[in-house]
């Protein structure tokens, strides 16, 4: 026969937590209760201490209803004061001595037993020792058997999460370089890197610099971006042959002025606006800073016999349904014209990124700053899915996609499956040692909430816009190479964007975009028909219809 033993401990949290489950309303109720019998036995207390004696049980009585009313003001600070803030200390005080001052004047007359001032004056400093007193030590009580359950606004922006590498929300193997590639491009070779100071460009920096490259340039609008990868660079690899130059890829002075006697034999233009957000509602600096900085890159290294020119684009050009996207696969076509014209040595290929963990377009240092702050995490759908990639993953596939360019292909890196953003969000609750709070535990630490999609933002991202992917050099990296049109073309399409851009006008813009690039959805409903409408509001007579080239994977 087996005998269980209860232990009291147990019951006590049981209790415990039986209190902390009850409602706001229902906690009042009780406060009120248990105030109500222990504020009248202060009185009776600073009678015994005062007068050595109980009071008349008549006064006693009429003392513990005015007290009992006492109780009811002193209630409306009772949610407050269980912060104990100062502030709400003196005015439960307050409330308290009104109390007092209320029982000295209505005895005073002798109707009823007077209660002698001393008495009065031993009452106010007993009840709020009692005040005090009994909500600290509930809430250590609750405290210290609990272990808050969900901390207060005050803990939760000072609660400091463990930290865990960016591996461990990948959901696969990270993706190793192949060192034949790797370093074909760099070792030995003068390397230009723009948008040095960004998440994907310094670590591009970080990973030439291992690399052994003659002299490495660095670009970047940022003042502040440039100066810290600088010197981070000088401080670990001393030998380093560096240069840092500030500015932007949309001069092309300042440009001339970098390469210019530099022989530059590779470039990584990593420089780009990619905050979906932020471009939609600054669409036409976004357009200048990412097209006519691509253009400008890319007339440079013809210009100056560069090897090897990598644009850095993004899964967001492949059927754009926003202005960054567009922008993306207007770069994407830059090159690709660049490529196709001949007119120089450089080889021009694309590297195309889905999102990159930790970089600072990603949710991951959103999710982080959510759960410092105690939640909730907010995730635009249930369904919302994307392709991730390590920064390092990013820079080598950069890297080796330069190596084994032959000219016009796109690459991107095999992710594997799309993780949901709500299995990341999960995935980082569980690593900071947090439980998601649900109807089914509403205990939990951290909530999710779900805020809809915002303009222009898909469910799914691709990575490809036509068929016919094949295996690179890279067990890992496919490549493929798209549709591009004639430069003569592009360059006509461009000239135009930019007067449509100088008139600010969305709907033009757009429709410019959508006669350049047929598979782009605006938020407009900007359809293709209204190409030539754009083009008579631009005052310029339709363009020749020219066939894309067709350039096919080698």
């Amino acid at each position: 026969m087996s005998v269980s033993v209860h232990h009291p401990a147990s019951s006590v949290r049981q209790l415990c937590m039986r209190l902390a489950a009850i409602n706001r309303s229902g906690k009042r109720l009780l406060m009120c209760v248990a105030d109500g019998v222990a504020l009248p036995l202060c009185l009776v207390l600073a009678m015994m201490v005062i007068t050595g004696g109980m009071p008349p049980w008549p006064a006693a009585l009429l003392l513990t209803a005015l007290s009992i009313s006492a109780l009811t003001i002193a209630s409306l600070y009772g949610a407050a004061l269980r912060q104990l803030e100062q502030r709400t200390l003196i005015l439960a005080g307050m409330a308290l001595g009104a109390a007092v001052v209320a029982l000295y004047l209505l005895t005073r007359d002798g109707a009823v037993a007077r209660i002698p001032g001393p008495v009065l004056a031993m009452y106010w400093p007993l009840a709020m020792l009692y005040l005090i007193a009994s909500r600290a030590g509930m809430r250590a009580l609750l405290r210290s058997l609990l272990h808050q359950q969900v901390p207060p606004p005050t803990d939760a922006a000072s609660r400091r999460l463990p930290d865990f590498a960016p591996e461990q929300l990948l959901g696969r193997a990270p993706v190793q370089p192949d060192s034949a590639l790797f370093a074909r491009c760099v070792r030995g070779k003068n390397v230009l890197v723009t948008g040095a100071g960004g998440s994907i460009g310094s670590e591009l920096c970080r990973q030439i610099a291992g690399l052994g490259p003659h002299c490495l340039h660095l670009v970047d609008h940022s003042e502040f971006a440039l100066y810290t990868i600088a010197q981070e660079l000088r401080a670990r690899w001393p030998q380093l042959v560096l240069h840092a130059h500030l500015g932007s890829v949309c001069s092309e002075r300042m440009l001339e002025r970098v390469m210019h006697g530099a022989a530059i034999h590779t470039i990584y233009h990593a420089a780009a606006y990619k905050h979906v957000s932020i471009v939609e509602t600054n669409m036409v600096e976004g357009l200048r800073n990412n097209v006519v900085g691509a253009r400008n890159v890319a007339a440079a290294a013809t210009r100056h016999g560069v090897h090897t020119c990598v644009l850095v684009s993004s899964d967001k050009a492949v059927r754009p349904s926003t202005i960054m996207g567009a922008s993306k696969r207007l770069s994407e076509l830059v090159f690709q014209a660049a490529q196709d014209d001949g007119a120089g040595v450089t080889t021009f290929s694309m590297v195309r990124f889905g999102n990159v963990l930790g970089s600072s377009g990603s949710v991951v240092p959103l999710f982080r700053q959510q759960l410092q702050q105690g939640g909730p995490l907010t995730i635009t759908d249930a369904a919302m899915e994307r392709y991730f990639m390590l920064i390092p993953e990013a820079a080598q596939l950069v890297i080796q996609a330069g190596a084994m360019a032959e000219g016009g292909e796109v690459f991107v890196l095999d992710m594997g499956a799309p993780l949901r953003i709500v299995d990341l969000a999960r995935r980082m609750i569980a690593l900071a040692g947090l439980t998601e709070r649900t109807p089914r535990n509403p205990q939990g630490d951290i909530d999710i909430r779900y805020v809809g999609l915002c303009p222009g933002e898909k469910l799914q991202e691709e990575l490809l816009t036509a068929d016919g992917a094949i295996p690179s050099r890279h067990p890992r990296i496919l490549c493929m190479k798209e549709q591009a049109l004639p430069a003569a073309q592009l360059d006509q399409y461009l000239e135009l964007l930019l007067v449509a851009c100088a008139s600010n006008d969305r709907w033009l813009i757009e429709a410019m975009l959508k006669t350049i690039i047929s598979e782009f959805t605006p938020q407009t409903g900007v359809r293709a028909t209204d190409s030539e409408a754009a083009l008579r509001r631009l005052r310029v007579p339709p363009l020749a219809a020219v066939p894309p080239v067709a350039i096919h994977a080698s």
